[in-house]
């Protein structure tokens, strides 16, 4: 059981088990202070049920499809803010017991001019021509699952979250197919109720439908035209009403996995062969709140990670990748902590490796997770087991976090961790949330505050644990400012979360102004402003600081991109640096200037390039930072970028260079059938990475992964294999 922990800790557990217990009494009995009253949203729609599904063949021809309610009023946002649409779109939905269906005709004077080049699932929205669905399933006006599809069938799914954020991370089983003629192109959606959470006692759910037309970079909706606003505002999606004794079916989800893995060493020539079966199994404990619990899983499908060169003091962070923690990760979210310092729960923290000396991960024997909502509450928990590995031995690891929605748009929330994964030694973590959010600011401007405070718990440590802050916001398409202050005490220590910098006090201030040409046949909008922050001790001295000012930034109508900046840094070191082996920057204070440049040519086409550019001053020397990118789309079924990065550093102790290679060629065969291939090569290392990774999708929800994973080491001018691995996964979902 996630806190069976709690229960278990006696009178000899100390301050920990105190306050985790006080925390679980606190979140258990967390109530509303102020009511709230959702009011219905304009425009309105009322749904139709029909008793016979239609073919979903991208064909709108089916006659259920006359029986359907139809939609066509759509507006621009971009470019212009309610301007009529170049092109007409037609939409139409429906339902039965078992599914919503969608299927929208979207006419093209010119079908020639369709752009449709991407057959990577998830890589949609913004390449090519797309439509959209959003649907507030739980009409909380806050989040949102979306359903996005390319005129080439490919699919990319995710959730809008606390109508502020997108998360493409979640995952649905759902059905989609596409045609095009000398009209244009449709399309058709079936989505299961049970890929949901969603309220049976709810006729009325929030909805908003886009259409993105590409070749004028022109997004078009529904309900929502305000600039202001974007597609994560859920608040102002319109109501699709009527839906009735909808079937969710047992809402039990059972995903048995067949793994196994072939491992050799080169070094000293180990090899091995191991077969892993697992099991994953998902229930709806309420339509709303579902529970997982994951046997042996096996993670080989999670991608690799860049490759990144660290020239500053500090642990660099690299983001989750493996499928059962990314999914539901937003819920774990807390005190609108954007960066990564000071956060209070990471789950890499369970189960990878942290450092070269302990390249290898440990196993995760069982997870489990309980997360979604109950009313106004968002609830996650999750619990794990790891197998013993890294000079320890087996550990528990829980996360509890809860959120109560309060007012309109804000929220009231606490979290609690427990559990080291580095050590024997007990450590925990609690902390309390609140962010304000206002979308009606001066009649429609959006107004956000966040405010949290944490204290973490360690053995033998009884002082100077805390970490709180605040931050202000105004995230608006003509004005967008931002300021926050943020400070983490010397021995505030989340043994599940992520600090790399402690004993500081961290303010930061931006500005962006955006000037949008009326009529302008080359401009999109220009942008203005600055980046600031400044760290310091404890004692207000200062430390870091960054300051950004921006020249120039214009983005064109197809999303060409030309941007200029200067910059200035200062960094106090208390100590000496060792940047590189036998290259020691002294103590001291250090002011330098550079100047940054970037030119983007937009992505719609079938060849784009990236250069990107950093030149000045670097502690006591010079500093450039050239980067290149290129990206090769000579068929929708081959995708190529060619990367590389080059740092030329000279200083008074010493000069060095360092390289990282970056090549990906992707043969998409079909939408649910690819085959990627990624390269990278960084020479401060000497260490070259493959991943090679066939996948088929058979239908949604069974899927069969071939992965192979290959490092090289650089010796004497040459390199060598290092380790070999190669995996095959064959996952099935078994839905009730």
């Amino acid at each position: 059981m996630p806190f069976q922990f709690i229960s278990s800790c006696n009178s000899s557990d100390g301050v920990v088990a105190r306050h985790l217990r006080a925390l679980q009494v606190f979140m258990f009995v967390f109530i509303s202070v102020i009511p709230t009253t959702l009011l219905a949203n304009e425009p309105r729609v009322t749904i139709s049920k029909i008793e016979k599904a239609p073919i979903i063949d991208g064909v709108l021809d089916d006659d259920i499809w006359s029986e359907a309610t139809v939609i066509e009023d759509f507006h621009q946002r971009i470019p212009v803010e309610g301007g009529d649409p170049s092109e007409k779109t037609i939409v139409r939905l429906a339902y039965d017991k078992d599914m919503l269906y969608v299927g929208a005709r979207l006419y093209e004077r010119n079908p020639d001019a369709i752009i449709a080049r991407e057959l990577r699932e998830d890589i949609v929205k913004f390449n090519d021509d797309a439509f959209s669905i959003l649907i507030d399933t739980m009409l909380d006006r806050r989040n949102a699952f979306a359903f996005m599809v390319n005129p080439l069938g490919t699919k990319a799914e995710g959730r809008f979250e606390d109508n502020s954020s997108y998360r493409g991370e979640w995952d649905g089983i759902w059905y989609a197919a596409t045609s095009r003629d000398d009209q244009g192109w449709s399309v058709e959606f079936a989505i299961p109720f049970k890929s949901l959470s969603l309220n049976p006692d709810s006729q009325v759910w929030g909805m908003e439908m886009e259409r993105f037309i590409r070749r004028h970079n022109e997004l078009l909706l529904w309900a929502n035209h305000d600039q202001d606003k974007r597609s994560s505002y859920v608040a102002s999606y319109g109501d699709m009403e009527g839906l009735k004794n909808i079937n969710q079916g047992k809402g039990l989800d059972i995903k048995p996995q067949a793994a196994s893995r072939y491992r050799h060493r080169h070094d000293n020539g180990d090899k091995e062969f191991t077969i892993k079966p697992g099991v994953e199994v998902i229930y709806k404990v309420k339509p709303s709140l579902n529970a997982s619990l994951v046997v042996n899983p096996d993670f080989s499908n999670a991608l690799v990670d860049d490759i990144k060169t660290n020239l500053t003091r500090f642990n660099l962070f690299f983001p989750e990748q493996r499928d059962f923690f990314v999914r539901d990760a937003h819920i774990f979210q807390f005190g609108g902590l954007s960066e990564t310092n000071g956060i209070p729960f990471f789950s890499r923290r369970i189960g990878l490796p942290f450092d070269r000396e302990n390249p290898e991960p440990l196993d995760l024997d069982v997870g489990a997770k309980l997360s979604g909502r109950i009313g106004r509450y968002t609830l996650g928990l999750l619990n794990t087991q790891m197998g013993s590995g890294q000079g320890i031995g087996s550990k528990n690891l829980s996360v509890a976090r809860m959120t109560r929605d309060i007012q309109k748009e804000s929220r009231l929330g606490a979290m609690m961790t427990y559990g080291n994964p580095t050590s024997g030694d007990d450590n925990g973590l609690i902390g309390a949330d609140y962010r304000y959010r206002n979308s009606e600011l001066f009649g429609s401007q959006v107004l956000v505050a966040d405010v949290f405070m944490m204290k973490s718990f360690s053995e033998g440590i009884n002082n100077n644990e805390l970490a709180y802050g605040a931050t202000l916001e105004l995230p608006n398409d003509k004005w967008n400012l931002k300021t926050s202050y943020v400070e983490i005490q010397d021995n505030f220590n989340p043994a599940l979360g992520f600090v790399n910098r402690t004993g500081i006090r961290k303010y930061t201030g931006d500005l962006r102004y955006r000037v949008r040409p009326k009529g302008n046949k080359f401009v999109r909008f220009m942008n203005w402003g600055f980046e600031s922050s400044f760290t310091t001790t404890k004692d207000n001295e200062l430390e870091s600081a960054n300051v950004w000012l921006r020249i120039f930034d214009i983005e064109g109508h197809m999303g060409d991109q030309i941007a200029f900046w200067t910059n200035w840094e200062h960094e106090t070191l208390f100590t000496p640096f060792e940047i590189q082996p036998g290259i020691i920057i002294p103590r001291g204070d250090y002011d330098f200037f550079n100047v940054w440049g970037k030119l983007v040519t937009s992505t719609h086409r079938p060849v784009a390039a990236e250069i990107r550019s950093k030149i000045g001053g670097y502690y006591s020397g010079n500093f450039v930072d050239v980067t290149a990118k290129l990206l090769f789309r000579p068929s929708r079924h081959i995708y190529i970028t060619l990367e590389r990065r080059v740092f030329d550093i000279n200083l008074p102790q010493g000069d060095f260079d360092i390289e990282i290679n970056r090549a990906r060629f992707d043969i998409n065969f079909t939408p649910t059938l690819s085959w990627s291939n990624y390269l990278q090569q960084e020479s401060e290392t000497q260490v070259m990475t493959l991943q090679s990774q066939l996948r088929w999708m058979i239908v949604p929800g069974n899927d069969l992964t071939l992965t192979l994973n290959h490092d090289w080491a650089g010796e004497g001018g040459s390199y060598k294999s290092r380790k070999t691995d190669f995996f095959a996964r064959l996952v099935w979902t078994h839905r009730f």
